[in-house]
């Protein structure tokens, strides 16, 4: 059966085994969702559900630098880093591994008093196992209507704290059977993204406590994969090889980092927007009319006439509307005063969005935008891509991550400790207790007066 496979993996997985290459990818991931942490900190909207929640000093709370019980703080940081949608995802899988696993794993660790070795053995094997089971089961679990990163989220956060306990093949292959039936989400929740990332949350509590139970003995079922998880979010399941060359392929390198913020379908038809506006020095006053084709997948998602920042993020022609006036469609430009701004919605009513059903064909292998701009003076000019940049296709280099976290992170946390925190992640192998990072992770007074005033 899968699951005794993929625990076998699970308990086998050791820093000193792996790559050099998954090993800077995955510490490049720590980073990019820490990153993405801070800015849902940020935004506040996890104050309220934080007051829900407490209990001993176990685990870190990103950003607020207070300590709560493990599984609250697992529940709280992966809100925190799903909560801005900049974490990584997977076209592949339809979901985003870096908030469900590395928070998980994180707070773990820093419990434990795990190495920054052990950690990064631990997140390597949470994303094979959300990747791995995500793609036999996309896209018909998110055409049926669940959210994937928090179906998938149970599963892989147990796979990340079983390996931080150490254990075996049996006990880890019953904490993955355990956490099978613990991680569940809905797509429609996405319409309420204040409130969302709960879901995801409470989906990696459940894998914390299913490598909980587990270690005290308690069993899963040998055919969980195949005759429930698989059928259950399923209509056409595809487990065969989902555990081929398993510790000697990894996927995380399917996985991309995002540039832009916002849902990733507005991330193509942003860069193949800058890419027509830098090659023919286009300006906003210059354009009558822009259309737009996406897939199906995008076009579902897509929110044209958005009432506030949070229903923009899955605007695709917000996000090409500010992309061209302000320069960037970044986290800070989803803002309701945004939303309301005349300029940008003059802009929006210039941008027509619109299946192409050829876009589909190679879905998701390909996830690309075909853009035609035509000017006021009459100039057309028309472009298409395959995929977004940050696509395993078009990787971000190190730097380029590196910065991104900077820069979203310098205003919120401080520039001095933003670097901190880079150097200690890019270094996170050299510590010998992963809680020295999980110290750092604190927001400055002013920023923290900030996130409260931003959520009220």
């Amino acid at each position: 059966m899968l699951v005794n496979e993929l625990g076998r993996f699970v308990s086998q997985t050791r820093y000193d085994t792996l790559p050099a290459d998954v090993v800077e990818a995955v510490k490049l991931r720590i980073l990019d969702v820490i990153g993405a942490g801070f800015v849902g900190f940020h935004l506040g909207s996890h104050k309220t559900l934080l007051r829900t929640l407490g209990g001993a000093p176990e685990a870190t709370v990103w950003g607020e630098g207070r300590k709560i019980s493990l599984r609250d703080a697992v529940i709280i940081n992966s809100f925190l880093a799903h909560a801005a949608y900049l974490d990584d995802g997977s076209r592949h899988t339809g979901g985003h591994p870096s908030s469900a696993v590395i928070p998980s794993a994180c707070a773990f660790a820093e419990s434990n008093h795990a190495s920054g070795g052990a950690l990064i053995a631990a997140v390597a094997a949470g994303y094979e196992i959300f990747l791995r089971l995500g793609r036999a089961i996309y896209p018909s679990t998110v055409n049926r209507g669940f959210q994937s990163t928090a179906v998938l989220g149970a599963v892989s956060a147990a796979a990340a704290c079983a390996n931080l306990e150490r254990l075996d093949a049996v006990a880890a292959k019953n904490a993955l059977a355990i956490a099978c039936s613990l991680g569940v989400g809905l797509k429609e929740a996405l319409k309420s993204s204040s409130s969302q990332p709960l879901q995801v949350g409470r989906s990696c509590e459940g894998g914390v406590l299913a490598a909980l139970y587990a270690r005290e003995g308690a069993q899963g079922a040998d055919s969980i994969i195949e005759n429930g998880f698989m059928r259950a979010f399923s209509d056409a399941a595809t487990p065969a090889g989902a555990a081929d060359d398993l510790g000697t392929r990894f996927s995380i390198f399917e996985t991309y980092i995002k540039v832009h913020g916002g849902c990733r379908g507005n991330h193509a038809p942003v860069d193949v927007l800058q890419d027509l506006v830098k090659a023919h020095a286009i300006t906003a006053d210059a354009v009558d009319r822009i259309r737009m084709q996406v897939d199906s997948v995008t076009y579902a998602a897509e929110i044209h006439d958005p009432r506030d920042g949070n229903q923009a993020q899955f605007s695709v022609a917000f996000a090409m509307a500010v992309a061209l006036l302000e320069g960037n469609a970044s986290m800070f430009q989803y803002t309701d005063a945004n939303v309301a701004d005349p300029r940008v919605r003059a802009l929006m009513s210039k941008i027509h969005v619109e299946v192409n059903k050829a876009l589909d064909e190679n879905y998701p292998d390909k996830r690309g935008a075909i853009a035609e701009i035509v000017l006021t003076n009459g100039e057309r000019y028309r472009r298409a891509i395959e995929n977004a940049k940050g696509e395993p296709e078009y990787p971000l280099a190190t730097a380029d991550v590196e910065q991104k976290f900077l820069s979203l992170t310098g205003d919120i946390i401080g520039k001095r400790r933003a670097q901190r925190i880079r150097d200690m992640v890019m270094t996170v192998e050299r510590l010998d207790d992963a809680a020295s990072l999980a110290a750092q992770l604190e927001a400055g007074a002013s920023a923290k007066r900030a996130g409260q005033q931003h959520a009220a």
